[in-house]
């Protein structure tokens, strides 16, 4: 299967330099994976190199947080670049699915390649070097599951047990036609496991940080952490409904147990030029005109006013007080949407992506803001009442962003529902167009409503929890390699 076997006879290496910045590995640098492992340099390299993978522009770089966002209500694809997706009308042969499974499944074939060559090689390095390096790659193996189970099957709660379809799950390192590769799709509550199990022992053998270099925040912020391996298991139990798990590994950043973390002091100081590796953020995927040399792929362009492209307007359903109750009309967050210039005056789009110059807005996949939200959920669900605690973590973000409305206090919550309905709208708030708000709906079985169509006026159909295709289909072209080992999608 091309998926699985893409990319596994070769790897990418970045020369004989351990500082080269993580995501810096060009294609032109592949060499016999044989040679990846001769020396310490390579072999580091080599684990690199699945960073490399989720940086794939179908991937991580940026597309999948915008195909999340495009299936939500809070943007419309005003240029209709993304075909159906925003009406939940992809085929079975979509390219969008097709290049998103690739990459998905890329990452996974360099980082099981790089965990062989590392075990087979491990006396060139010391132990706790070797296990750090097979945690990076673990820790790329967790991302990229994540990413392709929820693409590609229903939510974890879609039945009781998430006993439906998943996702192939491929932990060997297979050569060119191995009929081993073709594995047929795991469970759903597989899957998570699986995740879980790679994101838990990556925490316990990847470092807090990097050596001192020249290059050491940008490693922290851009390789695997301590940190970011908490941050990512809370979100993950946070979409399998394990509460107590959420909030625990998200209290474990928030208490510093893995460096510290804080909130920018304005709005916008997580995102542009220069405010990529502050406190706030905890791992992103970085970006450069080298990474995004075409317009057709990188966040500024799809996002800003101000490209070539301007694909993403923002959706009135955002805007409006009467769909979006928590988003004060003076939130400071409301100076981060922007007019369009010219004939896009009339237009809203978000500012969260400047470069559109370079291209180099780096995907913000994990923010500080993020992981206090999720425990503010979780300890809000699990608590008997309305939790003080709770409303601590709400206030720490939404404070931030307050100009006349006052900090929430308990008497401001009716009963424990109430609460937990304002972190979900704070969190609508504050992680908008950062590729999230429709898979957080599907967690909490929630429709899609109030959503437009590409000319922003006319509303969709309700697009109702568990409908067919809220997922992507399987890219038939791999059903049908795999002679029908690969279970399609219903409703494709």
């Amino acid at each position: 299967m091309r998926h699985i076997v893409s990319g596994l006879l070769l790897i990418a290496i970045a020369g004989s330099s351990c500082q080269k910045k993580v995501l810096d590995i060009k294609s032109q640098d592949l060499i016999l994976a044989d040679s990846a492992f001769t020396t310490p340099e390579k072999i580091e390299a080599a684990t690199l190199a699945g960073y490399d993978g989720l940086q794939n522009p179908e991937f991580l770089a940026g597309r999948a947080l915008i195909y999340v966002d495009v299936m939500g209500e809070d943007v419309y694809d005003r240029n209709q670049a993304f075909g159906d997706l925003p009406r939940y009308g992809l085929l079975s042969n979509s390219s969008i699915a097709q290049n998103v499974w690739m990459a998905g499944y890329d990452a996974i074939g360099r980082a099981n390649r790089a965990i062989a060559g590392i075990t087979a090689n491990s006396s060139k390095l010391t132990a706790a070097k070797a296990k750090a390096l097979i945690g990076e790659c673990k820790f790329i193996r967790a991302v990229a599951n994540f990413y392709l189970v929820n693409f590609f099957a229903q939510p974890y709660n879609f039945t009781a047990d998430a006993s439906h379809p998943g996702i192939p799950l491929i932990t060997t390192s297979y050569i060119v036609n191995d009929p081993d590769a073709n594995k047929p799709r795991s469970s759903v509550d597989a899957v998570y496991t699986a995740i879980i199990n790679d994101f838990t022992d990556a925490l316990a053998d990847l470092p807090t940080n990097y050596p001192a270099s020249s290059d050491s925040t940008y490693n922290k912020k851009t390789r695997g952490t301590r940190a970011s391996a908490s941050a990512f298991l809370s979100r993950v139990y946070l979409y399998k409904g394990d509460y107590a798990n959420a909030k625990k590994y998200a209290q474990d950043v928030i208490n510093g147990m893995y460096g510290t973390f804080a909130l920018n002091s304005t709005v916008n100081g997580a995102f542009g030029p220069g405010h990529y590796e502050t406190s706030e953020a905890v791992w992103s995927i970085p970006a450069s005109i080298t990474d995004n040399a075409s317009t057709n792929y990188s966040l500024p362009q799809h996002y800003s006013p101000f490209g070539t492209r301007a694909d993403i307007a923002v959706s009135s359903t955002f805007l409006n007080v009467a769909t979006n109750p928590y988003f004060a009309l003076d939130d400071k967050r409301r100076s981060m949407i922007i007019a369009g210039p010219g004939t896009l005056s009339a237009l809203k789009f978000t500012n969260k992506y400047p470069d559109v110059a370079t291209r180099a807005d780096w995907a913000p996949v994990i923010r500080y803001a993020e992981v206090l939200l999720t425990y503010a959920e979780a300890q809000a669900r699990t608590a008997t009442g309305i939790d003080a605690d709770a409303i601590d973590k709400l206030n720490q973000v939404r404070n931030r962003a307050l100009v006349s409305q006052l900090p929430y206090t308990i008497a401001s919550f009716t009963s424990k529902d109430d609460l937990i309905d304002h972190i979900l709208g704070e969190r609508r708030i504050e992680l908008a167009f950062e590729g999230h708000r429709f898979w957080d709906l599907m967690r909490i079985k929630a429709a899609v409503t109030n959503k437009y169509d590409s000319d922003g006026q006319k509303k969709l159909p309700v697009q109702p929890f568990g409908a067919p295709k809220n997922v992507f289909p399987i890219p038939q072209l791999e059903v049908d390699k795999s002679k029908k080992v690969l279970e399609q999608n219903d409703g494709y």
